[in-house]
């Protein structure tokens, strides 16, 4: 069978799968063989076995490798475990996540991938909406927040982002699934803008993706004080167990952009 991945009119990329083995409710997981377990949500590839770590490591230590002491977290829709995989990589850390898709942690188990990370005594894993669970926590409880998945995040709700302001510490920084430069600026620009408020460095940053379509894909930093590039610490990026992909060289290259990008994005970025 043949798992097809599209940007409306302009590309089309078709995967052959072997079989599917979960199936509900949007939320599906797929054995390719070449690529590994593909999950899905709403019909769009999220990541794949062979590339999560292009991913999630980007995504995980970009962040913990910024912030001076990282020691709380918050993961909004992580109910996969692959995030928290590599969070937890930082032995200090406490990761707390709120997945309102129970479907997703059921694929989670089924696909056998990451679902033992959410059973770690440093995680905690809460169901329902992200919103009310935050109204539910104390100011400065995190020192780190991720949005996880670009298409369930409302860029426009203000409420939201203030919310995930007033949760974060004075030096707290905020990272989210920033969608295409290519093939959805639109979105990206959203992304971006919705950081504007709050943070003195706003910056976005590249991973790249095996089964989205075009695999060119962004993620955006919103940090309170740490800059991703000057403050890095090397120490961590580069002698923390466990890396497969991230090291601290490629932690500052993700940051590039074009003359000409830069340029469309000038009035979005702070840095």
């Amino acid at each position: 069978m043949w798992l097809t991945q599209e940007v409306d009119g302009v590309l089309r990329n078709e995967y052959g799968m072997k079989e599917k083995i979960f199936d509900k409710n949007g939320v599906e997981v797929y054995d390719s063989g070449y690529f590994g377990k593909v999950f899905l949500c709403g019909g769009r590839a999220l990541y794949c076995e062979h590339d999560s770590a292009m991913r999630h490591e980007i995504m995980a230590h970009t962040a913990m490798c910024t912030h001076e002491e990282p020691k709380t977290v918050l993961v909004v829709d992580g109910g996969d475990g692959a995030l928290a995989a590599e969070l937890l990589k930082h032995k200090e850390v406490k990761i707390d996540i709120v997945e309102r898709s129970e479907e997703v942690v059921e694929a989670a188990e089924a696909a056998g991938l990451y679902s033992k990370a959410l059973q770690d005594e440093r995680v905690a894993l809460n169901s329902g909406s992200a919103f009310e669970f935050m109204k539910g926590c104390k100011e400065g409880s995190y020192d780190i927040v991720f949005l996880n998945r670009f298409d369930e995040i409302d860029f426009d709700d203000a409420s939201f982002f203030s919310e995930i302001g007033r949760l974060l510490g004075e030096k707290g920084l905020v990272v989210t699934d920033a969608s295409s430069q290519l093939f959805d600026m639109a979105g990206h620009k959203a992304a971006l803008s919705a950081l504007d408020d709050g943070f003195k460095i706003v910056m976005p940053f590249s991973y790249t993706s095996m089964v989205q379509a075009g695999g060119e894909r962004w993620l955006a930093m919103g940090s309170r004080f740490f800059h991703p590039t000057a403050d890095i610490n090397l120490q961590r990026a580069d002698l923390t167990d466990g890396f497969v992909y991230y090291n601290s060289d490629l932690h500052v290259a993700r940051f590039a952009l074009p003359t000409e990008t830069f340029e469309k994005l000038r009035e979005y970025i702070k840095r």
